[in-house]
């Protein structure tokens, strides 16, 4: 497969010293406003596409196939590289393979996998538990894997949820992030810090 020019553009970008703001959203249409608006790159989000193709709230109901058929439209809309949610990575380490080579083929240029245990929760949902660090940092490793086969220039990332999961804490998720770049061989990682607060925590 030749080189996918999204994904060098994707890395370009995150390595300049300007700030990248990248917009989130769920459509080719939004995607195309946000290039014409004069953004660099788009985000496509896991919760807003469950709510626009199925209205449901991000509970892992949106499948693989679903998700990369709508990358796959977005993408043939705009030329901006695109960073897309995978929730899971679908599954296993295997799951992963599979999952970063169907969205190489989709023309993004990155996706974020996240530590959750399967099925995952909305990233600012409670109750939200995440699988042990030798088990993301398989998963991580299975993504660089076949990244490397198809487009070594493809961006892997690494989403924590550990903070404000059950159990976690922000001292914990730095140390995960940095297992994930050192062992599991991430591009870059995403802490979610979405914290809950309830009536019992008060």
């Amino acid at each position: 497969m030749a080189a996918n020019s999204r994904g060098v553009r994707l890395r370009e970008l995150l390595k300049s010293d300007q700030l990248l703001i990248i917009p989130g959203g769920f459509s080719p249409l939004l995607a195309r406003m946000c290039e014409l608006a004069g953004f660099e790159s788009f985000f496509v989000a896991g919760s807003q596409t469950s709510a626009f193709l199925f209205g449901l709230p991000d509970v892992g109901i949106m499948g693989l196939r679903d998700m990369v058929d709508h990358v796959r439209h977005i993408a043939a809309r705009c030329e901006l590289p695109l960073l897309v949610d995978a929730d899971t990575g679908f599954g296993n380490a295997v799951n992963v393979h599979f999952t970063v080579q169907e969205y190489i083929r989709a023309g993004a240029a990155g996706l974020h996998i996240e530590d959750q245990e399967a099925p995952k929760k909305s990233g600012t949902s409670g109750g939200r538990r995440c699988i042990s660090t030798a088990e993301a940092v398989g998963k991580y490793r299975a993504a660089v894997a076949a990244r490397n086969e198809l487009d070594p220039d493809f961006v892997i990332c690494a989403r924590c949820d550990l903070v404000g999961a059950e159990g976690g804490t922000f001292e914990e998720a730095v140390q995960r992030c940095i297992a994930y770049v050192e062992q599991g061989g991430a591009d870059m990682i995403w802490i979610n810090t979405c914290l809950l607060y309830t009536s019992d925590a008060a």
